[in-house]
């Protein structure tokens, strides 16, 4: 069983570009869009509701040894107990991670104010630079909860999987290189 983490800080790109990365039979639990959908249907407590129908959902494809993607920030420790919980529920489970990162913060910001603007969740700025100050710390600290890690550079109109051909800068400045090869990183 895989599980897929689409992560990166908020604004990054994970909804967008997410599905381009993953297997096409595999589903994704994305609860900002589950709130999105539950708000614009009336619901007063529509990121409860999102949040009980996400876990329901992961409990099903875990209970089932079901493949799935789940979208994460991964910007505070909590997040990386959530990753343990899983790992923790059965055995065989691999978890893939697409890390989403940019050189940028303030293209995360602007992201995020559009999609706000557009209808969705709000992400204050200081929580989106909180949480892309944290992610490479993190992920550098919990590295080895991940089965292969694919690394996914952020520009203002384009994505791509990170090779040694193309390293950015934060993952030069974060001597990162070591986890990069053909754009993936096998630990087990």
């Amino acid at each position: 069983m895989t599980i897929y983490f689409i992560a990166g800080p908020p604004g990054i790109g994970k909804s967008t570009y997410g599905r381009e990365l993953i297997p096409n039979h595999v589903p994704i639990v994305d609860h900002d869009l589950a709130a999105y959908q539950y708000k614009k249907k009336g619901f007063a407590d529509y990121s409860e509701l999102a949040s009980f129908r996400a876990n329901q959902f992961v409990q099903e494809c875990l209970s089932s040894q079901a493949d799935f993607a789940i979208e994460l920030n991964l910007g505070y420790p909590s997040h990386y107990e959530y990753v343990k919980s899983l790992l923790s529920s059965g055995k065989g489970i691999k978890i893939h991670l697409l890390l989403f990162f940019t050189d940028n913060v303030e293209l995360c910001i602007l992201r995020a104010k559009v999609r706000h603007q557009n209808g969705g969740h709000l992400v204050e700025p200081l929580v989106i630079k909180e949480m892309y100050n944290n992610t490479i710390t993190l992920f550098k600290q919990h590295s080895g909860l991940f089965s292969s890690v694919s690394f996914i550079k952020v520009m203002d109109t384009e994505v791509e999987e990170v090779t040694m051909d193309n390293l950015p800068g934060w993952i030069t400045d974060n001597n990162l290189g070591g986890y990069v090869s053909s754009g993936k990183w096998d630990v087990g």
